[in-house]
């Protein structure tokens, strides 16, 4: 999963948008973002983020600047602990030609000192949207860890993973939340194809037009 590759499998599987959304960290999404647009691919800056109760929230941005000013407030809260690569491997941080720039020494996949009901208001001041993940698995899903989603966390989209029914899917969607599916991919082959189950209706294929969408009341 390398900045070149992942946007040249996107652009093969037929996808006209992607986001970049590595665990507590937006550090390699402007390289993804250079080896998009060199290939006309939609890719959006974000982040999924780990709040203090370890849910899992992904966050996109407009651009590299604004992720990068949420990642710089992000690495204040983040919990030191160095990272064991002979067990978690390397943390690299790549530019759009693939090439190792530098390497993140503390573990990211640690919980922030972010709590769930804060991420929408601090991501929408760094012009993002927030987006609980997978909220249907047992684990880091909002549901599982909070016994359930509450209006007034401010959410108006969620996202479901590929093995969620639609029993579920449609129980929030009747409570007024919008909701997406996409391939929470961690290798090249999990990266979807393109097709009417992970299609979102937009004015325009931009980071804007995504972020509007998810933020938008259902």
């Amino acid at each position: 999963m390398t900045p070149y590759n992942i946007a040249n499998m996107a652009k093969l599987n037929g996808l006209d948008i992607i986001a970049i959304t590595d665990h507590n960290s937006c550090r390699n999404a402007p390289a993804v973002l250079k080896a998009a647009s060199q290939i006309g691919l939609t890719a959006i800056a974000g982040m999924e983020l780990t709040t203090r109760e370890d849910v899992h929230i992904l966050t996109l941005f407009p651009s590299a600047e604004s992720a990068l000013a949420f990642n710089d407030y992000v690495d204040l809260k983040r919990m030191r602990v160095a990272n064991k690569t002979e067990i978690y491997g390397r943390q690299q941080i790549m530019n759009e030609r693939d090439e190792i720039i530098g390497e993140e020494n503390d573990l990211l996949i640690t919980a922030t000192d972010i709590g769930v009901y804060d991420a929408v208001r601090i991501v929408k001041e760094y012009g993002g949207a927030a987006v609980p993940a997978h909220i249907d698995r047992e684990s880091n899903g909002l549901i599982a860890v909070l016994g359930a989603m509450e209006k007034d966390m401010g959410y108006k989209t969620v996202e479901f993973s590929l093995s969620a029914t639609m029993d579920t899917v449609n129980r929030y969607v009747r409570e007024g939340y919008g909701a997406i599916h996409d391939s929470d991919a961690h290798r090249l082959e999990e990266i979807n194809e393109a097709g009417t189950e992970n299609c979102i209706e937009l004015e325009a294929p931009t980071a804007y037009s995504v972020i509007a969408a998810l933020n938008a009341d259902k």
